[in-house]
């Protein structure tokens, strides 16, 4: 348990979230349509081809966690299929917990890049947490150690991606 156990379970999930722009995609995942309320449903920053890529990231990564250190891999004696599971399972549940958010802004009138404190930076943890539950349970400490660290991460994996220019927002 620890910072370590935490940040090496959610791993694949910062990747898929990171690996999303890995596909150059303009189908966004609502194909433009528009909700009750006349706004988009998520938006064009949702696309297949970013789910696809960054689940695919996260698959990877997870399968490269397990085979380069299998003592320290979140299920004792995980097979290279539960490796994969679980990468998938962590990398789909972070895009689709970006993708609820990107639902909830369009809903508020927030338009997409503009920000939403601490959703933003929870968003995809809480999508990849609740997704892997389906095969394991991290320990209570660590969930609570990625609540507190994710939001620095991420504020500053994005302004190193705008200094980059990889984003267009520091944020």
């Amino acid at each position: 348990m620890g910072l370590f156990t935490a940040l090496w379970f959610i791993l694949p999930a910062y990747v898929a979230n990171g690996g999303a722009c890995g596909i150059h995609d303009s189908r966004p995942v609502d194909g433009g349509r528009r909700a009750w309320d006349g706004r988009r449903i998520i938006g064009d920053g949702v696309t297949w081809g970013g789910y696809l890529s960054g689940t695919t990231f996260a698959i990877l990564f997870s399968i490269l966690q397990w085979y380069v250190a299998p003592s320290y891999y979140p299920i004792a004696d995980a097979s290279l299929t539960q490796a994969a599971a679980l990468g998938f399972l962590l990398g789909f549940g972070a895009l689709t917990g970006d993708l609820a958010e990107s639902f909830l802004k369009r809903r508020l009138g927030i338009e997409r890049g503009q920000p939403l404190p601490l959703l933003d930076q929870w968003d995809f943890l809480v999508g990849a947490l609740a997704f892997s539950l389906i095969i394991v349970r991290p320990p209570l400490l660590d969930v609570a150690i990625l609540f507190v660290i994710t939001p620095f991460i991420h504020r500053g994996t994005n302004y190193l991606s705008n200094r980059a220019g990889l984003k267009d927002v520091p944020w």
